[in-house]
C-alpha cells in the first residue's frame, strides 16, 4: 500500500506517495533462466569444438558423423552440437529455475568452454590431431 508523507522544500510543504517495490510490480526475477541460456550455448560451442577436432583425429568418426552426404561431417557436429545445447538448456533451465545467481562466475565458466569450443574449430589447432 502507497505511504504517504510530507516534507518541507524551500519553505514549501511537498506531499508525496512512496510505492513499495511489489505495489510497482518491479521485484527481481530470478536471473537462473538467462544463466541457463548463456551456459548452454557456451556448452553447445564446446561440443562443436570437440566434434570438430574428434572428426579431424579419427576420419572413421567423421564418416559416423556424416548425416548429409552432400554437406559431409560439418552436418553431424552441426546437428549434435545443436543437440547438445538443448539438451542443456533443458536441463540447466530446470535446475536453475528460481534461482538468482551472481553473474561473474556463470560469465567465466561460460567464456571459458566458449573458449575450448572456438579453440577446438581452429585448423591449426585441429590440424594437430590428424593421423599421418
Amino acid at each position: 500500500m502507497a505511504m504517504s508523507s510530507m516534507r518541507s522544500e524551500g519553505g514549501k510543504k511537498i506531499d508525496e506517495v512512496v510505492w513499495t517495490a511489489e505495489e510497482l510490480d518491479i521485484v527481481e526475477k530470478p536471473n537462473g533462466p538467462a544463466a541457463a541460456a548463456l551456459l548452454a550455448a557456451a556448452f553447445g560451442s564446446l561440443v562443436m569444438g570437440i566434434l570438430t577436432t574428434w572428426a579431424a583425429a579419427y576420419t572413421g568418426f567423421a564418416d559416423k558423423i556424416n548425416l548429409q552426404h552432400r554437406v559431409g561431417p560439418l552436418s553431424g557436429k552441426v546437428t549434435f552440437a545443436g543437440l547438445a545445447f538443448v539438451i542443456a538448456w533443458g536441463v540447466l533451465s530446470a535446475a536453475l529455475w528460481k534461482r538468482n545467481l551472481q553473474w561473474t562466475p556463470v560469465a567465466i565458466i561460460a567464456a571459458v568452454l566458449i573458449v575450448g569450443g572456438f579453440t577446438g574449430t581452429f585448423p591449426k589447432f585441429f590440424d594437430l590431431f590428424e593421423p599421418g
